[in-house]
């Protein structure tokens, strides 16, 4: 605690402290309360000054305006003189005249130089007056004494367009550091006018006043917002026009006043380029259309609320004070009892309940200690009384243990029997399952032979029936197969006759053809003797020839009818061959037919046996599909049954578990409640009832 810091051990006696805390509340509440309001009031007045200021500055720069606009009054009347002055005009006009003699010249023009100089003689705010030709003629130039020459710039062309494009309109010309023609030698500025001639608009004049920029802060001179405070003409182009010091004239002003055409006049608060609140005022020129403005700094005009803050902080430590001596009032009624209670419940704490307070007020603190003094009281004998039931609880938590354990075994006995007795129940259940799972099959497997006893007995008939045509068939075939036997013989028989008949036939031929050759023999004979008969023998001569011809032809004839009879002796001794080949083949297919139809006798008769077996083994089928759809019910219910009982056991197991774990948990919070009751007996003993004990 000793090495602990100074700011520790205060944070850590607050904390401790209810006074303290008091005493913190009641200084900070005051001390902020009076904060707040000073502060409260010093932004308030400092916002009224503000606004009032703001208002009577506006009127001061309105004031400014006004003499400003009677200052541009009375150029603009001058001007307008000479706009109507017709002498002036007709001068003019006869000085731009281009047969003029030089010495009427001259005197034209001194004549209106001197009208010129007694205008800036008269009013020494005048720099100078000039009268420029519209054609920027610098020979036809007329100035008053003092103006200098007509030096021609781009600005200076631009503002002379500005006040032709007037058409006889008055045109203010902002100041500038040496005059609209960059060769005076101090800030002016120009009110120009075009002199209008309608008879003569070619030699039509510009008349431009110049009034020394320093008479514009003349004007202003008495008009002051602040100590510091700044007048100054701004165009609406924001260039300022007319200022104190002269070189910012023509340059951009860091104050943007918003031309919206509304309002002409008006306040408002700004900051400057170093943070700093300004005020600024402005007024809207009605004539030269120019704002005049009026910048001061806002600590300047609200100085005077600096006693406020001073009455302020003078308050605060009164009130700071004032607070001390509640608090410490607080501290001494509050504080010091509420610390004497708070160290007689640490007694209470550490188990001594015969502290007592001895309070006397009848106010709160007063009433607390006799509810303190009460509680003590009540909580000896709360704990007396405990004392005694823990001794008892004690007691029967023993007896709770014992008869908890006994019946946790028998539970456990039981539950272990009813496991065993499920357990069977569940395996008969699985192998009634599995048996009618099996019989389920085994219906299938004589659905599926009925089925196929159903298609062997169809199949049957077909093959009984396939045989019986067979067999008709066969006969048939027998027949037509003897039929055929007996043409072949038939056909044998005539072969050999026609094969007779091309020997016949042949032998005809040879016959032929040795007549022939005979023939062929007595024609060339007879060609012989026609030809030893000379011209007698001509005719026979011819006859011959023919006979000849006849007997070559005859001879070729021969020939061919040989070798076609040669040839078909050919194919009949071939045809003879094939049918003597054929023959023992006919014979040899009557003997299978025969051997065929015998067959098929038999396996219609052997069909005719399988299918009454077959109806047999159907019947047999079909009565033990029957038995097994009984069987398949009786596994079924024998399995309904098992899981019945399983269930049963189950439910059954499942109740003795939870009467095993209420009993397991019944000596575990017996042995609970035995070990509280020591706890609490040896809790008890710390506490100490009367002064004696």
């Amino acid at each position: 605690m000793k090495n602990k810091e100074p700011g520790v051990r205060l944070f850590g006696a607050i904390n401790r402290s209810v006074g303290v805390k008091l005493f913190l509340i009641i200084i900070s509440s005051i001390v902020v309360l009076v904060s707040i309001l000073g502060m409260t009031s010093y932004t308030v007045s400092k916002n009224i000054i503000k606004k009032k200021v703001a208002s009577s500055s506006l009127q001061t720069i309105e004031q400014a305006s006004d003499k400003l606009d009677f200052l541009f009054g009375v150029y603009e009347s001058q001007s307008r003189q000479l706009l109507v002055d017709q002498e002036l005009m007709g001068q003019l006009v006869a000085y731009n005249g281009p047969e003029l003699a030089t010495a009427e010249k001259t005197r034209i023009s001194n004549s209106i130089v001197e009208r010129l100089n007694s205008m800036v003689a008269a009013d020494k705010r005048l720099y100078s007056v000039r009268l420029v030709p519209k054609s920027m003629d610098k020979t036809k130039l007329v100035s008053s004494k003092g103006a200098s020459s007509l030096n021609l710039t781009e600005n200076s062309n631009l503002w002379l367009d500005k006040v032709i494009e007037a058409n006889g309109e008055i045109v203010y010309i902002p100041a500038q550091k040496k005059g609209l023609f960059d060769l005076n030698s101090e800030p002016t500025m120009m009110i120009g006018r075009l002199l209008k001639n309608l008879n003569n608009p070619e030699k039509e004049y510009i008349v431009l006043l110049e009034v020394r920029d320093q008479e514009l802060s003349g004007v202003l001179a008495n008009i002051s917002l602040a100590e510091s405070s700044q007048i100054m003409l701004i165009s609406s182009d924001n260039d300022i026009v007319h200022i104190e010091d002269s070189n910012l004239l023509g340059s951009k002003s860091t104050i943007h006043i918003s031309d919206n055409g509304e309002e002409s006049k008006g306040s408002l608060f700004v900051k400057d380029e170093h943070g700093k609140d300004q005020l600024v005022v402005y007024k809207q020129n009605e004539l030269s259309k120019w704002n005049v403005v009026g910048v001061a700094p806002v600590s300047e005009l609200v100085k005077e609320t600096s006693s406020i803050i001073q009455i302020t902080i003078i308050i605060i430590v009164l009130s700071a004070l004032l607070s001390v001596a509640i608090g410490m009032f607080v501290i001494r009624m509050v504080g010091r009892p509420l610390q004497k209670l708070s160290s007689l419940m640490e007694e209470g704490e550490k188990g001594n309940l015969s502290v007592r307070t001895d309070f006397r007020g009848q106010d709160e603190i007063g009433k607390l200690g006799q509810s303190f003094n009460q509680m003590m009281e009540q909580i000896s004998v709360l704990v007396n009384k405990t004392n005694d039931s823990a001794q008892h609880v004690l007691h029967t938590a023993f007896e709770l243990s014992e008869v908890s354990q006994k019946s946790s075994t028998m539970a456990r006995e039981v539950s272990v029997a009813i496991e065993e007795i499920a357990q069977g129940a569940m395996e008969l259940s699985i192998e009634a399952e599995k048996e009618m799972t099996y019989a389920e099959n085994i219906g299938l497997n004589m659905d599926n032979v009925i089925d196929s006893n159903s298609k062997m007995e169809e199949s049957a008939d077909r093959v009984y029936q396939i045989s019986s045509q067979g067999t008709e068939y066969m006969n048939e075939l027998i027949l037509k197969t003897n039929s055929t036997e007996e043409l072949t013989s038939s056909m044998i028989g005539k072969v050999d006759r026609l094969k007779e008949s091309t020997i016949s036939i042949h032998k005809i031929l040879e016959v032929l053809k040795a007549m022939t050759q005979q023939t062929n023999i007595l024609s060339l004979n007879a060609s012989i003797e026609a030809v030893r008969a000379g011209a007698a023998g001509k005719g026979f001569m011819v006859i011959a020839d023919e006979i000849r011809n006849l007997s070559d032809q005859s001879k070729d004839s021969i020939s061919i009818v040989q070798t076609i009879t040669s040839d078909i002796q050919r194919e009949v001794e071939e045809t003879v061959e094939l049918l003597l080949t054929a023959s023992p083949l006919l014979t040899e297919q009557i003997h299978s037919v025969k051997e065929a139809a015998t067959i098929f006798d038999h396996v219609r008769e052997e069909m005719d046996l399988f299918i009454q077996h077959n109806e047999v083994s159907t019947t047999s089928i079909k009565e033990l599909n029957q038995s097994q759809l009984v069987l398949s019910e009786s596994i079924s219910n024998v399995s309904a049954v098992a899981e019945q009982s399983s269930a049963s056991s189950e439910e059954v197991a499942s109740i003795a578990s939870e009467q095993l774990n209420s009993s397991e948990k019944l000596v575990i919070l017996s042995d609970k409640l035995a070990d509280l009751s020591e706890s609490l007996k040896e809790s008890l003993i710390l506490f100490q009832t009367s002064k004696g004990e």
